[in-house]
């Protein structure tokens, strides 16, 4: 298997879930930036950018990307000195992300050890499945708002990229969690 494992998909998508999966069942490393900023914001001194950027994310937006490389990149650097491999949970958000984790990499040694899994859900999907689980940024309005950014849409360039590389997977992410777990496993063969 793959060293570096990324997973893209829309909110709700259940790609935290399926990341967590994966690194439990193959003793990976789980890096997800929603928890990295999840854990910046309880820093007990933040400076007024950093709090804008967090309440970005409170909002359904994105934060800068300069600050999610900032974040991303020194777990990662930590991560891959452990010897480790990784899944990336919701890192990469944009095409510009995807181009500068990818010149990351290259500069790493570690860009022949990537795969994307992108799970496939419709957006009205990842809405319904947002409603259904109780995330304190869950609101209906917020979620409009992060499927409207973050959605199948925004997802699209980064694909394209990421085939053109020719690391994407694409599993079909309708299915029960165990059903998309089978699927995942074996792309990962």
């Amino acid at each position: 298997m793959k060293k570096i494992i990324i997973f893209l998909g829309a909110p709700g998508s259940g790609k935290g879930t399926q990341a967590k999966n994966i690194a439990d069942k193959y003793g990976y490393h789980h890096l997800s930036t929603g928890e990295l900023l999840r854990a910046f914001e309880k820093k007990s001194k933040l400076t007024a950018e950093e709090k804008r950027n967090l309440e970005k994310v409170k909002k359904g937006l994105l934060v800068p990307d300069a600050f999610i490389y900032e974040l991303a990149f020194a777990a990662l650097k930590s991560i891959f000195k452990s010897g480790k491999s990784v899944v990336l949970d919701g890192a990469i958000r944009n095409l510009a992300q995807a181009k500068k984790f990818e010149k990351f990499f290259e500069s790493e040694k570690k860009a022949d050890a990537v795969i994307v899994i992108e799970v496939a859900i419709t957006d009205e999907e990842a809405f319904k499945r947002m409603i259904g689980r109780k995330r304190v940024d869950d609101e209906p309005e917020i979620m409009k708002q992060r499927i409207k950014v973050q959605g199948n849409n925004s997802i699209a360039p980064i694909r394209e990229y990421y085939r053109s590389l020719g690391v994407l997977r694409k599993v079909d992410g309708m299915g029960s969690i165990d059903e998309v777990f089978e699927l995942i496993q074996k792309e990962l063969q």
